[in-house]
């Protein structure tokens, strides 16, 4: 009879113990919080750099280079970066050159007098913010249990993400007082905060990683000024293995998304505004996608990946033809429906991006995911890269309303590949 209350004595104190252990267990998400002032900077900086391009002379095909630049350093860096860490075995040295690097760099833009010191400086700034991009999942795969991954990449993500749109609140606070110049150096100065706090939380986590187990996260929840890839943690291998229609609609959604998103500012500065409504229609955009992130998540726990994709890309469709619709409007009702269309492009970039990670991270097979997330990488890098520069031209040559046409209609056309897979997948589940 006393065995029981002796029994049930030992199962509290080792309940007591365990719990006492867990408070005084490091918090493996604390880290997360670092990349906060970064991410403000950075969110901030991003509607000043097509403004600053215009404002030293450039024009929309000097809009469409700058990016084009952005993305291919940001690609090239993403490699680079990935890679050397492996070679060392070392994550937090390359964070924080990452943040030290961006933080510089963001100040130095206030320094630039001319389109091509804007593109050089861009350059580096985005092979800086490369540094930053593939280590974090990296350490989440090894300070975090292999089932909590999921948690634990979605919510680093929520917390960058919510940090941009502050990071974009600042901006708008800031650039009527201090400028477009001044408000570069201010956010550098915001970013430089990351290295301290990052030096203090996160822990150097020497690791061998087997790349073929890691899956593909969309991590950012904007779009126009997102690092592409999001993610490389693959040197691509031109592989298909059944998703070459997939990679065929993500080609064309990149070209027609960056022929949208890369005039968008140069289109609203030809309407004579400056850096408060592309401010206030970039937090839209962003908060809106923040805000759906993780209820298209749930979503898709019903519904198939390619069905959410479809419709998402349906009303992209509808928000970029309206603003071709809209781009010969002036006065208020070009104000309002541009502002519907940006709101509308950052709806509809949860349901592209999660489906898009879902059915890639639930099809591919595990020895070739790897191969099949770097080619999936590089083809959308490719897409944006070739959209960005395409924008300028188009623009510069016929106007902005032919730009907007096509990037609606390769919007659609992107939809088509997807139609029989779609199919093929509701029959697989």
């Amino acid at each position: 009879m006393k065995a029981r209350p002796v029994k049930r004595q030992k199962t509290t104190l080792k309940s007591l113990e365990k719990r006492r252990q867990m408070r005084h267990r490091p918090d493996p998400s604390r880290w997360f919080y670092s990349f906060i002032p970064f991410k403000v900077a950075t969110g901030g900086a991003a509607p000043l750099i097509p403004l600053l391009t215009m404002n030293v002379g450039g024009g929309p095909a000097d809009v469409g280079i700058v990016n084009a630049i952005g993305s291919t350093f940001s690609m090239l860096g993403g490699l680079f970066w990935g890679k050397l860490s492996d070679r060392l075995n070392r994550r937090k040295a390359f964070l924080m050159a990452g943040f030290l690097g961006t933080a510089i760099t963001t100040m130095v833009f206030a320094l630039a007098h001319s389109v091509h010191q804007v593109m050089a400086i861009n350059a580096v700034y985005t092979f800086s913010i490369a540094a930053t991009i593939p280590i974090p999942v990296l350490i989440i795969t090894k300070a975090f249990r292999l089932e909590d991954w999921d948690y634990a990449i979605g919510r680093f993500n929520e917390i960058s993400g919510w940090a941009w749109v502050l990071g974009l609140v600042v901006g708008l606070l800031l650039t009527p007082l201090l400028g477009i110049r001044m408000t570069f150096v201010a956010l550098g100065l915001i970013g430089l905060l990351s290295s301290p706090w990052g030096e203090r939380t996160i822990r150097e986590v020497p690791l061998h990683v087997d790349r073929r187990i890691l899956g593909v996260y969309a991590g950012y929840v904007v779009e126009k000024f997102r690092y592409i890839p999001n993610m490389i943690t693959h040197l691509p291998r031109f592989s298909t293995k059944g998703f070459g229609r997939l990679y065929l609609s993500s080609l064309l959604f990149w070209i027609g998304a960056m022929l949208y998103f890369t005039q968008f500012p140069v289109l609203l500065k030809a309407h004579g505004f400056g850096a408060t409504p592309l401010y206030i229609m970039s937090i839209g955009n962003s908060a809106v996608s923040a805000f759906m992130y993780t209820r298209v998540g749930l979503k898709l726990r019903k519904s198939g990946g390619y069905n959410a994709l479809i419709s998402g890309l349906s009303l992209r469709a509808l928000a970029f033809g309206l603003l071709a619709f809209t781009a010969r409007l002036g006065g208020t009702p070009f104000v309002v429906l541009a502002f519907l269309s940006y709101f509308l492009a950052g709806y509809t970039w949860a349901y592209i991006g999660i489906s898009t990670t879902s059915i890639i991270s639930r099809f591919a097979p595990p020895k070739e995911r790897g191969a099949l997330i770097g080619t999936y990488n590089m083809v959308s890098s490719l897409g944006a890269i070739a959209g960005n520069f395409l924008s300028g031209v188009l623009t510069e040559e016929f106007g902005f309303t032919v730009d907007f046409i096509l990037a609606t209609l390769l919007i659609g056309v992107s939809i088509l590949p997807l139609l029989g897979e779609r199919v093929k997948s509701s029959s697989t589940n």
